[in-house]
């Protein structure tokens, strides 16, 4: 009997930058993480007598969300990331972040370059502690 294996605590996410520092995500008590191709890989042209001519695209740019748990160190490196990023007087410094999945089971690794935080994240204060979510856009989203 076949099976494919899938197994969380495997998967090793690590987030840096060099004026912010490293967050080691699988050890913060990381809640999801969503990598979207921002491109399409092809597209189809129509010519006028019905001939199709097929398009190779080469975006490689995108979006990832993280979320964690409010409070959680991974929440406070995002923070600091976002309060670094609002005061920053190097402009040219903001997406200098890398984000890298390593699943250590099925072999494949994500690296994601240019990443910079799109936007401080929205804040919920209940009477328990929530997730945060933190969008990050990524000039190169590579997959190994």
């Amino acid at each position: 009997m076949a099976y494919n294996v899938y197994s969380l605590p495997d998967v090793k996410s690590v987030l840096y930058h060099p004026d912010v520092g490293t967050a080691n995500l699988h050890l913060c008590g990381i809640g999801k993480i969503t990598i979207a191709a921002a491109g399409d890989l092809s597209s189809h042209t129509s010519t006028a007598d019905g001939y199709v001519v097929v398009n190779r695209l080469k975006t490689t740019n995108g979006t990832i969300t993280i979320e964690v748990p409010q409070n959680s160190m991974g929440d406070d490196f995002l923070r600091r990331w976002a309060r670094w990023a609002r005061n920053t007087n190097s402009p040219n410094r903001i997406a200098l972040g890398t984000l890298t999945i390593t699943d250590s089971v099925s072999g494949y690794r994500t690296i994601c370059t240019g990443v910079s935080l799109q936007k401080a994240p929205d804040r919920t204060y209940d009477r328990t502690a929530t997730n945060v979510s933190y969008t990050l856009l990524a000039t190169t989203i590579t997959e190994q």
